[in-house]
């Protein structure tokens, strides 16, 4: 059990006035999917009032639960105990700083970016929880709700927590940052995702930024030093700490790596060394790799003790997996990249299809909508019809809306098909693929490609 009732009214600063202490095994927002042993937090979103469901999660055993006082006629059945509250995300997030003061000796990575953060993550807490107990945020669990939901339910015997956070405008990497109270931030990269909320590109820079705003004397900071911002991101951390560690490939980089051959590299953390072998494709594993070897770096861990796990790391679902497909009597590959697209993913998600391909392969690309590229959407989906013209592939779909602009500019020098929506693309590929070919498919995650991807994985 990681909570009771008496722990719940101190993290809130109420007064505990009842005989009766009662244990939760996990803080839920989801009816669906609620234990009876679970504390429930009813959350106000644009579409839909958790405080509707209070009396069912009640029918079903759960025993407690936060209600905002305006939303007290909503709640029914009396059987279930009720702590009052102004606003019940606000005090989810309460609850989340508690639960993040609460482990005194806790080591967490903070992660952030414009792309990479849940492989990242995700790699991280795979190499790690062998060795040490190791907690991250499921899913992209990264947002206002999602983050501090993650840390109320964190374990309380976990030594290392890492967290995505995410943004989609002005001040929510700052506030996730109070939050968790990292002692390790990271930042990924600073591309032009989420660029609509923003008037230009070195405003997503300073957003991103505030991820050091709550470190202190001992807590790291990651630097990205190929971004054009890196000097901006440097100086803003080093108003908290002096422990600031570069990476990448570019300029004089704490941390770095370079290729032997194919599929060797060495990599250089504050001089200690270490050569891994890249056992799949996947276009972002010598990056993801630096930043993991810099945070076992800064733990004190042996690299040679995870040497296997680093080399086995393989993309996320929806992220870059490779899969042969047996369809219709063919056989081919397809690049799965429907979770999500940004002017940056999708150009090096272009160029690294055209760099795997091998003999007599064949490419066709998939190219849906980028969204919350606001009054950017057009010039930058122009902008991609370049890298598709350079990469020649024998057959472009397009996606969308904005993505008809590059159909349009490359449709005299390939064969191009362009649908809104999505619903008519399976067919058309089916018909087009040709044995060994390599279909890579990437787009925002509300143009739904995955759906694509799905019933092309399925047998």
């Amino acid at each position: 059990m990681s909570w009771n009732l008496k722990e719940i009214y101190k993290a809130l600063n109420k007064k505990f006035n009842h005989t009766e202490n009662i244990e939760f095994q996990k803080i839920s927002i989801d009816s669906r999917k609620i234990s009876s042993k679970d504390f429930f937090i009813p959350i106000v979103g644009e579409n839909y009032d958790g405080h509707n469901f209070i009396d069912d999660v009640s029918n079903f055993g759960v025993k407690a639960c936060l209600v905002e006082r305006k939303k007290d006629s909503l709640v029914k059945n009396c059987s279930i105990h009720k702590i009052f509250v102004r606003n019940t995300q606000q005090s989810l997030q309460e609850l989340a700083s508690y639960a993040r003061k609460r482990n005194k000796n806790l080591h967490m990575v903070c992660i952030t970016g414009s792309s990479g953060k849940t492989s990242l993550k995700e790699w991280t807490g795979k190499v790690l929880c062998e060795k040490v107990n190791t907690y991250v945020n499921p899913g992209n669990f990264n947002n206002e709700v999602g983050m501090p939901l993650s840390l109320v339910n964190m374990p309380l015997n976990t030594k290392v927590c890492i967290l995505e956070l995410g943004m989609n405008r002005r001040g929510e990497i700052k506030k996730l940052a109070k939050i968790s109270s990292p002692t390790i931030s990271v930042i990924t990269n600073i591309g032009l995702a989420h660029i609509g909320n923003f008037e230009k590109p070195k405003d997503i820079a300073k957003e991103k930024a505030s991820i050091y705003n709550y470190l202190n004397k001992k807590s790291f900071a990651l630097i990205p030093n190929d971004s054009e911002y890196s000097k901006l991101l440097a100086k803003k951390a080093s108003l908290k700490t002096q422990n600031i560690i570069s990476f990448g490939v570019k300029g004089k980089s704490d941390a770095s790596f370079r290729r032997i051959n194919e599929n060797k590299f060495v990599f250089s953390i504050l001089r200690k060394k270490i050569s891994l072998e890249k056992k799949n494709y996947f276009k972002h594993w010598e990056e993801n790799t630096l930043i993991v070897l810099i945070i076992l770096n800064i733990l004190k861990f042996n690299f040679n003790d995870f040497r296997k796990e680093i080399e086995n790391l393989k993309p996320l679902q929806g992220r870059g997996e490779k899969i042969k497909i047996f369809k219709n009597k063919k056989s081919f590959f397809l690049i799965d990249e429907s979770y999500n697209s940004s002017p940056h993913t999708l150009k090096h998600s272009i160029i690294n299809a055209k760099n795997i391909l091998k003999n007599n392969q064949k490419l066709v690309l998939v190219i849906g909508d980028m969204l919350e590229l606001g009054k950017f959407s057009e010039k930058l989906h122009l902008s991609i019809s370049e890298t598709v013209k350079n990469v020649s592939p024998k057959l472009l779909v397009t996606v969308g809306s904005f993505s008809k602009t590059i159909a349009e500019k490359v449709k005299n020098d390939m064969k191009v098909f362009h649908f809104k929506t999505y619903h008519s693309v399976y067919e058309r590929l089916i018909e087009e693929l040709d044995d060994n070919d390599i279909v890579m498919i990437k787009g925002s995650n509300s143009i739904n490609l995955s759906k694509i991807c799905e019933r092309l994985k399925k047998k």
